[in-house]
């Protein structure tokens, strides 16, 4: 029988559950997240513990991941917003495990990051994809994303492309 799966928001005292599929996810996909599994696998734990300590207790931030109900995470978005009204925001380190792609939980991902924005008041939510991610460019398109004129080179070599979404017709 498969555990039972949740999304939900990750606790204070869940950093080295973080660390597990943020370490993962680097190494998994090195080119769709502006650091990289080396400058991030030598942090200590207390670094990973601190994050998401500070980041539970955030009111303008939210850590919401895939819980699969067997003490590991399958997927998380990071959502941010600003201090100033209209307290737009920005959406970062999606990543959701390959067995969990295809079945509505990276739908399901960012949209209670989306939700979690508009109760705090944002207009608008912007991220970044890379260029050279053309499935990550579909998903997004697909959840109301559009693209901006705005590009940036990471330090990869890779270019990251504005993406951004209204949340006044949700």
């Amino acid at each position: 029988m498969l555990p039972h799966m949740e999304l939900r928001e990750l606790r204070a005292d869940e950093g080295l559950a973080y660390r597990e599929i943020r370490l993962r996810a680097l190494r998994e996909a090195p080119d769709a997240f502006a650091s990289t599994f080396e400058e991030e696998s030598v942090q200590p734990e207390s670094f990973w513990r601190e994050l998401i300590a500070q980041t539970a207790e955030a009111m303008q931030a939210a850590l919401i991941a895939v819980d699969r109900g067997d003490g590991s995470l399958g997927g998380t978005t990071f959502v941010r917003l600003s201090s100033d009204p209209p307290h737009d925001g920005y959406v970062g380190g999606m990543w959701l495990d390959q067995d969990l792609r295809g079945q509505g939980w990276g739908d399901a991902l960012l949209e209670a990051g989306e939700r979690f924005a508009q109760r705090l008041g944002s207009r608008n939510l912007e991220l970044w994809v890379s260029a050279s991610n053309p499935s990550a460019l579909r998903f997004y398109e697909r959840n109301g994303y559009r693209l901006t004129s705005i590009e940036e080179p990471q330090s990869s070599g890779i270019v990251a492309r504005r993406m951004l979404k209204s949340l006044l017709s949700m």
